[in-house]
């Protein structure tokens, strides 16, 4: 259930990444054009979509945020005209579905292309005193989510 729940979210990450239309209108068309075959350098955008992560207390998912919209900066790097590696942060509201308590989310997901390894790293803040921090990788081969370490410092019990 949960890699199931995870491979769709990535899924939904690197389809939601390859949107053109929501970067046209933040940043200035001329930023745009990716360099010549040739070309090294970095390429950053913005985009925004829905969110939606599973809550992880002692390697169990206890509950799920989700949330619309959140906010993703994207920095692709090319060296050689080669797309080499991809770093995703994502800010942004997230709700809790059954205490609605509001999550403030800050996510870093980096994904070296040439050796397809994606890691990511989510810390959650809850308005309520919860807190999440999930860490791990995805196989973009098999399209598997490893959570490695999840720790809630302040997580469920707290709620009650």
């Amino acid at each position: 259930m949960k890699k199931s729940i995870y491979v769709s979210l990535v899924a939904f990450l690197i389809l939601l990444g390859c949107s053109k239309s929501d970067e046209v209108s933040v940043l200035n068309p001329d930023e745009n054009q990716l360099k010549s075959a040739s070309g090294n350098g970095s390429v950053s955008w913005y985009t925004s979509g829905g969110y939606y992560v599973p809550l992880v207390c002692d390697g169990v998912q206890v509950d799920f945020v989700f949330g619309w919209p959140v906010e993703w900066h994207i920095i692709d790097h090319y060296k050689n005209g080669q797309l080499v590696w991809t770093i995703y942060n994502t800010t942004g509201s997230l709700t809790n579905r059954h205490t609605g308590e509001i999550f403030k989310i800050q996510e870093s997901d980096r994904l070296i292309w040439t050796q397809e390894d994606y890691s990511f790293h989510a810390n959650l803040v809850g308005d309520k005193g919860s807190h999440y921090i999930l860490s791990g990788r995805f196989d973009p081969i098999s399209f598997e989510v490893f959570v490695e370490n999840a720790v809630c410092p302040n997580g469920p019990k707290n709620q009650e």
